[in-house]
């Protein structure tokens, strides 16, 4: 009969083979897409880990990107006096393989007194100039690319908007010398307020600061930054003049430590969302914590990053006269 001696000598090699086996998939090249997060090699790591109560020492890479089109309404005789609200563009995600996903739509409210924003936590005030943005279905997410339609998917018609789809208002100031805006967020508490120098439409850059609700901003909130920056290509690359080669590159700015992010770009036609470095996420993280989420809300970060980025670039369209 086997001696105790083989069997524990067995039960070592066994062992250092699994650890082998383990070694191996982790510097094994990862095959990865751009909508499906999940890695073989490192979620058999992090169930090993799991089940044996080792705390993981790497967070799982990922990425986000996702591409929107932007769709305008026919257009319809105006009405002398608005009373209901107006459609001006609807955002469309393009998932691969997938049906376009109609995501928010942009409006502009009644000339009556609206009370749709009641439910912010700022309780801003919608002016005729201002224009808001409504969840009409959810996202289609990393983590939620199956190719299968969503459930509990809502339409919001013109006649019917509920405060629950209200997800951001944008707002010009009151003042005819104040060129600055503000957007403001249902779910967070501080909003976004673009700087007067900024706002400049000669100088093509609009930069967007964060405020708290008493109209102040702490050292924190002024380290981030979002700026949309003009540029403008022609069919070559080279620099060109004409408007309909006009495009904006999102930048996200850390000012303590002095670093620059590109995070997405815009058109006339759409958006393009791509964030693939950990030091760029961290960076949105902390801008994520900053405007302080709302007490109960899913604080996603890729949720929370596309409404962002379609507002933020809304409000620029705007300015730039795009929306028509």
């Amino acid at each position: 009969m086997p001696s105790l001696q083989s069997f524990e000598t067995r039960h070592k090699l066994i062992l250092r083979a699994r650890c082998q086996i383990l070694s191996n998939c982790e510097n094994r090249p990862i095959w990865t897409s751009p909508w499906s997060p999940r890695i073989l090699c490192e979620t058999t790591i992090a169930t090993h880990q799991a089940k044996n109560g080792i705390p993981s020492s790497q967070p799982i890479k990922t990425k986000i990107q996702a591409r929107f089109q932007i769709a305008r309404p026919p257009p319809k005789s105006s009405q002398l006096l608005r009373l209901s609200p107006k459609l001006l563009l609807q955002i469309q995600q393009l998932p691969p393989n997938h049906r376009p996903v109609p995501v928010l739509e942009i409006w502009q409210p009644p000339l009556r007194k609206s009370k749709l924003t009641r439910s912010f936590p700022q309780r801003p005030k919608l002016g005729a100039r201002d224009i808001y943005a409504t969840l009409n279905e959810p996202y289609v997410i990393n983590k939620r690319q199956d190719g299968q339609e969503h459930s509990g998917e809502q339409e919001t018609h013109s006649n019917d908007i509920q405060e629950k789809d209200l997800v951001a208002a944008m707002c010009q100031s009151s003042s005819s010398d104040n060129h600055t805006s503000s957007i403001y967020f249902r779910d967070t508490k501080c909003i976004w307020q673009a700087s007067a120098s900024s706002a400049v439409p000669e100088k093509g850059t609009y930069r967007f600061v964060i405020k708290k609700e008493e109209d102040t901003t702490g050292p924190e909130q002024c380290r981030m930054i979002m700026q949309w920056e003009k540029r403008t290509l022609s069919a070559d690359g080279n620099a060109a003049g004409s408007p309909d080669n006009e495009q904006f590159v999102l930048m996200a700015i850390d000012r303590k430590i002095r670093r620059k992010s590109r995070v997405a770009t815009m058109t006339r036609g759409g958006f393009e969302i791509f964030v693939r470095k950990t030091s760029i996420l961290e960076h949105l993280r902390t801008c994520l914590a900053l405007t302080e989420p709302v007490s109960g809300c899913l604080a996603d970060l890729e949720t929370w990053l596309y409404t962002l980025v379609l507002t933020l670039g809304v409000s620029v369209a705007s300015q730039e006269g795009w929306l028509g």
